[in-house]
């Protein structure tokens, strides 16, 4: 039979506080360490969000200056396309008052160089351009021509001829032209008058002739009585 023999292990009694205080050591190293590697990363995230803080502040002010400039911009737009769009305007009212010069100073010339003109009032044409729904433009230049040639006022009295059916109907031009109130109406001129307007025929009217008569405001009599008739301008 083996022999056993015993082992015998002296018994230190401070060899488990010294290992309870190795492990409490290690434990505090780590928290320790753990709070320093902490409070670091909070440093470093607080330090990145006062950097993003003030580039936000930066960029609100950009783009608040942008949002203003970009305003303006559109301010300054608005501003320039009202100005071109007066602009425009006056062009179109300096020209119309271009062609209108230019239309009575050849009307002028033509009444000077007209030996045929007759002496009193009279019509130097009557023109009709159609439009659109039985709507048409009419034009017509009433003159005079006297030893004294001055300012004069004028009734003029204006109808159109024509047909409804079968029956002959008269319809004055205050009948078909909403500018015009009634009929006759007054000019003042002293060597012409340019008139014009719109006017809109009733449904079924089938106009013939227009008859336009002019006499002097202090005259009962008739001076110049004439029949044109219903030519359309294409």
């Amino acid at each position: 039979m083996s022999e056993r023999r015993s082992i015998v292990v002296t018994h230190r009694m401070g060899y488990k506080y010294w290992l309870l205080g190795l492990v409490v050591t290690v434990a505090l190293s780590f928290l320790m360490l753990g709070k320093w590697w902490g409070q670091a990363e909070l440093d470093e995230v607080l330090e990145e969000r006062q950097q993003l803080a003030s580039k936000l502040k930066v960029l609100a002010a950009s783009s608040d200056l942008k949002s203003t400039e970009l305003e303006m911009i559109r301010l300054n737009a608005k501003v320039d396309s009202a100005a071109l769009e007066n602009t425009r305007q006056e062009m179109i009212i300096l020209q119309k008052n271009i062609n209108q010069n230019e239309e009575q100073l050849g009307i002028y010339k033509e009444l000077l160089g007209d030996g045929n003109q007759p002496s009193g009032l009279s019509i130097a044409k009557f023109d009709l351009t159609p439009l659109d729904q039985g709507r048409f433009a009419y034009r017509w230049v009433a003159r005079q021509k006297t030893s004294k040639m001055k300012t004069a006022e004028v009734v003029a009295a204006i109808s159109i001829l024509g047909s409804q059916g079968d029956q002959a109907t008269t319809v004055l031009l205050s009948d078909l032209d909403d500018e015009l109130e009634k009929m006759p109406i007054r000019l003042k001129f002293k060597y012409f008058s340019i008139n014009q307007g719109i006017l809109s025929l009733p449904a079924g009217f089938n106009p013939d002739n227009v008859r336009i008569t002019l006499r002097y405001s202090w005259s009962k009599a008739v001076n110049y009585d004439q029949n044109f008739s219903w030519v359309e301008e294409v």
